[in-house]
């Protein structure tokens, strides 16, 4: 799940090239940036006022930048007119005409041929299935929920067939619970495209949910771009920034080998885990783990938690009243965050062999692959 989508020969030529491209506001300078996006998600993250905004708006073209190319399928377009890009942008608010229908909505960035073309209708109604959204098409955009805007702004991008795909944090102004279905929706829905897709968020779930790769900027600089293993396994690497952002969660990917009576088993590895939800058997899913749902202790012992492993102590991270105990066993590692006094107790040492235990309702499941 980790590496690049395996797409179809024909769609290998679809790359976006960021060759040491720079805008400055001020005293705000964003790079030089060198990126190569592939088919697949980059999640761009950062936090608020580094850039994510102004690096899409310049590969859109609504911005130009002070120096750099921006080179899409080979093709230098750093000049070139916003609609010779062949460029889809999901804004951060949706900017859809209250007087139109959802569906008037859905093609206004066709024409009337395109919209009548046997083809192009074709797509248009692949979409639509896609996201779910026949029921809302005579619908007016007055009382639609956010989630149901978002969609909607979504298959207007779609439905013109973009070589790139845009994002700029979609998903913000949702509700927690609308945004968790989203995300694993939007991530299936994307990869159905097969064109690189950038998305910018400040969000860590996002990162889970969504990314084939991530790059970092903080403060107008890159870091990246990596992969999810990447970003977990390289902690030493990690900039304040992304070491704050990801510090409460390990992201574990396996197979589903079983799943029954609202009790899922994957596998990792030569290892099983536990969760709830129904999945079907050979899904990859991926879930997060929070660092202080792990469980240590010295010796097995009975428990409900239907997570059980012994691992070896790898690495001891001391943070003022807490610690991070890095743990591996066969290419699986985790982070366990504990008390100081609890490490005492336990007599923690490097390269200690110790149990791991947490709970089936622990591990959150934010992406499915089927």
């Amino acid at each position: 799940m980790d590496g690049k989508y395996e797409y179809e020969e024909q769609y290998f030529r679809m790359t976006l090239e960021i060759i040491n491209l720079t805008k400055s506001f001020g005293s705000f300078l964003l790079g030089p940036l060198n990126l190569t996006i592939d088919p697949g998600i980059t999640v761009i993250l950062g936090p608020t006022g580094s850039g994510k905004t102004t690096l899409i708006n310049l590969i859109a073209g609504i911005l130009s930048p002070d120096t750099g190319h921006i080179v899409q399928d080979g093709i230098d377009i750093t000049n070139t007119s916003i609609e010779s890009r062949k460029v889809g942008y999901v804004f951060h608010d949706s900017a859809l005409f209250p007087h139109f229908s959802v569906h008037q909505n859905i093609i206004f960035g066709l024409t009337r041929k395109e919209a009548k073309n046997q083809e192009r209708t074709r797509v248009i109604r692949q979409v639509i299935e896609d996201l779910a959204i026949d029921h809302l098409l005579d619908r007016k955009i007055d009382g639609l929920s956010g989630g149901e805007l978002q969609k909607i702004s979504l298959a207007q991008v779609l439905v013109t067939s973009p070589r790139l795909i845009l994002l700029d944090e979609p998903l913000s102004h949702l509700d927690p619970p609308t945004r968790d279905r989203l995300r694993i929706e939007l991530r299936s829905i994307l990869r159905k495209q097969r064109v690189p897709v950038i998305y910018v968020t400040h969000f860590e779930d996002d990162i889970y949910a969504l990314a084939d790769s991530i790059s970092i900027l903080n403060n107008g600089k890159q870091e990246g771009p990596r992969s999810l293993k990447q970003l977990f396994n390289n902690s030493q690497s990690k900039s304040s920034f992304l070491s704050e952002v990801t510090s409460g969660a390990n992201y574990i990917s396996g197979q589903v080998i079983k799943s029954e009576n609202g009790l899922t088993s994957f596998k990792v590895g030569s290892h099983i885990f536990s969760t709830l939800g129904k999945f079907s058997i050979g899904t990859e899913i991926g879930v997060i783990l929070r660092r202080e749902d792990i469980i240590l202790t010295k010796e097995k012992i009975k428990t409900s938690a239907r997570n059980m492993i012994l691992v070896q102590v790898a690495q001891i991270i001391h943070m003022s009243n807490l610690v991070d105990i890095r743990l591996r066993i066969d290419g699986l590692e985790l982070v366990s965050r504990i008390t100081k006094s609890a490490m005492e107790e336990l007599e923690i040492k490097l390269n200690d062999f110790i149990y791991v235990v947490f709970k089936a309702s622990a591990p959150h499941v934010v992406r499915e692959e089927k």
